[in-house]
């Protein structure tokens, strides 16, 4: 049950961030003081947030109905995820944690969610990978 909740998380949170990335890119990174201006940044938005957390929601679907295992839509959702997450640290540690405090509101939230999502991802995987263990006879 808790897998499911996890995909289902990912789904709900890929659905909304692919369709605020394709309809409305400047809103998408708007709240983080980014200004997306002319075609190229609007083509850059969708691509980057658009189409990467579209394809992962589809995932997540896929995974929900049964029709890709649960591990591999797990392993989706830590990618995309878990690589923004480690995106986030690196550019914390290059310009030194006393950045932090300069940041949004909006990206220290991003930040958290990040680091929820990620944690709730490695949990299932592990309770995927310990229901998969084989079982040990004393």
């Amino acid at each position: 049950m808790f897998v499911r909740i996890v995909l289902i998380i990912g789904l709900l949170v890929s659905a909304y961030i692919a369709y605020v990335g394709l309809m409305s890119p400047d809103q998408l990174l708007a709240g983080a003081g980014i200004l997306v201006e002319g075609a190229d940044a609007r083509n850059e938005v969708r691509a980057q947030y658009g189409g990467l957390y579209l394809v992962t929601g589809i995932v997540m679907f896929l995974c929900l109905i049964g029709r890709l295992p649960q591990k591999f839509g797990l392993g989706v959702l830590l990618v995309s995820v878990g690589g923004v997450l480690i995106g986030r640290v690196l550019s914390l540690m290059i310009e030194g944690p006393s950045v932090f405090s300069d940041y949004s509101t909006s990206i220290k939230v991003f930040y958290g969610f990040d680091i929820v999502i990620t944690l709730l991802t490695v949990l299932a995987l592990r309770q995927i990978n310990r229901s998969d263990a084989p079982k040990t006879q004393e």
